[in-house]
């Protein structure tokens, strides 16, 4: 065989392998978007009742694993509003009345008859660090929220999967040039 023609020989063999890669690369693309786009139909809870009971026994969940008592929540859930007593006097349209623990109680011991404003599960989100209130939001959604450092190990592994795969090529296109 001539050089030429071993040459044309590895060009349509690379040409073939790599629109496979190609068309791989498009139909998973295409799955990964119907699957983006396919919305469950899964509720875990069959009313906004059980709903707040839910939400409820999550924020529980959340205080417990702080260590806290539901007394210091109520403290940094005040702290984080910046409610006192005096603010409700002086500053009454802005400043509301704290929190009390009787109410804490209420909005966990008694979700049905006082279910909790979601403001208040912005501040124990962010008192505990815990997603688990909102999980239970998002849930019926098919979705969970993902921490900052689950954001960056994701964006890492797709990193590190482009380069892998342009290291792929890349071999391959010098093994056809040679």
């Amino acid at each position: 065989m001539s050089k030429q023609a071993v040459e044309k020989q590895r060009q349509i063999s690379f040409e073939f392998s790599f629109e496979k890669k190609v068309d791989r690369y498009v139909q998973e693309k295409e799955d990964i978007l119907k699957a983006i786009d396919t919305r469950p139909a899964r509720r875990s809870a069959e009313n906004e009742l059980e709903l707040c009971i839910e939400i409820a026994a999550a924020i529980k969940r959340a205080i417990k694993e702080t260590d806290m008592s539901r007394d210091q929540v109520v403290d940094e859930i005040n702290a984080w509003f910046g409610r006192t007593e005096e603010g409700v006097l002086s500053d009454p349209p802005t400043c509301r009345k704290p929190l009390t623990i009787h109410m804490l109680n209420n909005y966990l011991s008694k979700p049905v008859e006082y279910p909790i404003p979601s403001y208040y599960i912005c501040a124990i989100q962010s008192i505990t660090g815990s997603f688990e209130p909102v999980n239970v939001m998002v849930s019926s959604d098919g979705a969970r929220v993902a921490t900052g450092a689950e954001l960056r190990q994701l964006a890492l592994g797709k990193i590190e999967q482009n380069i892998d795969e342009m290291q792929k090529l890349r071999k391959q296109i010098r093994g056809n040039l040679r």
